[in-house]
């Protein structure tokens, strides 16, 4: 081969390496773009606290357990601020704003008996109260229970 042919291919070469190496930049700067957008959307907050509750003795989603939030109020009382009943998923979420969301005590309430009666069962625990402290309002508050009619367990999760 001549020394203008490797020329001529050693700048192909160059050229191909530059549309890869200007392709990587591209992805990386759109993958960057969302991983902002989801600083963003974190920062935002729109859905800070949401839960979720298995049915452990039947390996399902609870659906439609009525769950209540409140707010520790300055004098101690709680203060009513929404109620919602779980989906076919056994999930909640937009229980409060970002707004809304402040540091400070909250409670939820699972009201557990209409629950199991609605399945035809007992259960020892009629309701459920998870009381939780929050102190950074700009991070997203998962609460999901594991329950059956005689126990139940809870965790901060994702």
């Amino acid at each position: 081969m001549s020394a203008k042919a490797q020329v001529r291919n050693s700048d192909k070469a160059k050229t191909r390496l530059q549309v890869i190496a200007n392709h990587l930049a591209l992805q990386n700067n759109k993958h960057s773009e969302k991983s902002e957008e989801k600083q963003q959307e974190n920062m935002d907050n729109a859905n800070p606290l949401t839960s979720h509750i298995l049915d452990t003795s039947r390996g399902r989603p609870a659906a439609g357990v009525l769950v209540k939030l409140f707010k520790r109020g300055a004098d101690g009382n709680w203060v009513f601020i929404t109620e919602q009943s779980t989906n076919n998923d056994g999930r909640i979420g937009n229980l409060i704003s970002g707004a809304q969301f402040t540091p400070a005590i909250y409670k939820l309430n699972f009201d557990t008996k209409s629950y199991f009666t609605s399945k035809g069962e007992k259960t020892f625990y009629p309701f459920i109260d998870v009381i939780f402290e929050i102190e950074k309002p700009e991070e997203h508050y998962h609460v999901p229970i594991l329950l059956n009619a005689y126990g139940f367990s809870t965790y901060r999760g994702s």
